[in-house]
């Protein structure tokens, strides 16, 4: 695990933050957040934007997060590129403890939670570290690691872009 604060320019953060929470960006409902079972909690759902899967870019975003995110990583296979918006919860709801792929791939799979916004909000890794949503702050870990995410209480909403690649 490594943790980058302040990984982008102002001006690249400011260009990416203020496009995608924005009144125009948009995101599509989740009734659950990591697992299937979640379906049946009302209190486990997200809206999300896919910018990257299947090999192939999903959202007129990807050149924007293309150049100011992925240009910084050192990426030899793009597997996938979504933005999690978290509303706000009454009380910190912890979502379902998840891998981000299965182990059918070889190698390492790296996997980067990029914050949008400071908030009260974290990212719980499998051994207890909590690592808390800061504007501008890069979380990178092994995607295998076992995790989960938590909405936030203190702000309308939690936004990350998480970017899995070899």
């Amino acid at each position: 695990m490594k943790i980058i604060d302040n990984f982008l320019s102002k001006e690249e953060f400011k260009e990416l933050k203020d496009t995608i929470i924005s009144d125009s960006f948009p995101f599509y409902f989740s009734n659950y957040v990591s697992d299937f079972s979640e379906k049946k909690d009302v209190a486990m759902l997200y809206f999300l934007h896919t910018v990257y899967t299947g090999g192939n870019p999903t959202s007129e975003c990807f050149p924007l997060i293309a150049k100011n995110l992925l240009s910084k990583l050192n990426i030899l296979s793009l597997l996938r590129i979504k933005i999690n918006c978290y509303p706000r919860t009454e009380k910190i709801i912890s979502h379902g403890k998840h891998k981000d792929f299965s182990n059918n791939h070889k190698g390492s799979i790296n996997a980067v939670l990029f914050s949008l916004n400071t908030c009260n909000g974290s990212t719980v890794l499998e051994n207890g570290t909590e690592v808390k949503s800061v504007a501008n702050r890069a979380l990178f870990f092994d995607c295998m690691t076992i995790h989960n995410s938590t909405s936030c209480t203190d702000k309308k909403a939690r936004f990350n872009i998480n970017i899995n690649y070899f």
